[in-house]
């Protein structure tokens, strides 16, 4: 049995890859949106006269959490909620959004699958968890992308996904019409 290459699903069209800085910048923008939703449960837990007194997220199953006035499987569905919800936010937003976060929707990027017309479920969940594998080792997944050709990170390399940037306006194959040589010696002045 030979090894048959998979064809590329965007190899016939002309994209443009988003910037190193703009994928940033919209990272940056997400990761403010997470920490707002974890202020977001922390208060909503005070008003249950549930206090928060020290929280530490290292993982997605490395969470130190102290909570007054919770029962130890509270606690647990906290420590277990606290991880996972980078993975929940990043998968289901591009899911959803079809390959748009909050912060790539306000940078105008947008993420493609390489293999599929738009990314599925798992390919989302699989770059969502790419991301913890990316920071690892001083963040070298996302250092990456200096030295791919298509600004792959370790997380677009998981998701087998590309990240390209619909600002730019592509030029028109409009076939521009010159005037013959003739036509322009008769025109009168």
């Amino acid at each position: 049995m030979n090894y048959k290459t998979r064809a590329e699903f965007n190899n016939d069209k002309e994209i443009i890859l988003a910037s190193i800085r703009k994928r940033f910048v919209a990272f940056l923008v997400d990761w403010i949106i997470l920490v707002l939703m974890y202020l977001c449960i922390i208060t909503l837990l005070s008003l249950f006269d549930l206090t928060i007194t020290d929280i530490n997220v290292h993982g997605i199953f490395e969470v130190e959490l102290e909570v007054e006035n919770a029962q130890a499987y509270f606690i647990t569905f906290l420590k277990f909620l606290f991880g996972l919800l980078p993975v929940f936010y990043f998968a289901l937003s591009l899911y959803f959004w079809r390959g748009k976060t909050v912060g790539k929707w306000l940078l105008r990027l947008k993420v493609l699958s390489l293999y599929h017309e738009r990314p599925g479920l798992w390919h989302c969940i699989e770059r969502s968890l790419g991301y913890f594998a990316s920071a690892l080792e001083c963040g070298f997944g996302f250092i990456q992308a200096y030295w791919n050709p298509n600004r792959m990170t370790l997380h677009d390399k998981i998701g087998e996904t590309i990240v390209v940037d619909l600002h730019v306006k592509k030029i028109s194959n409009k076939t521009i019409v010159s005037m013959p040589a003739t036509a322009i010696a008769e025109t009168p002045e």
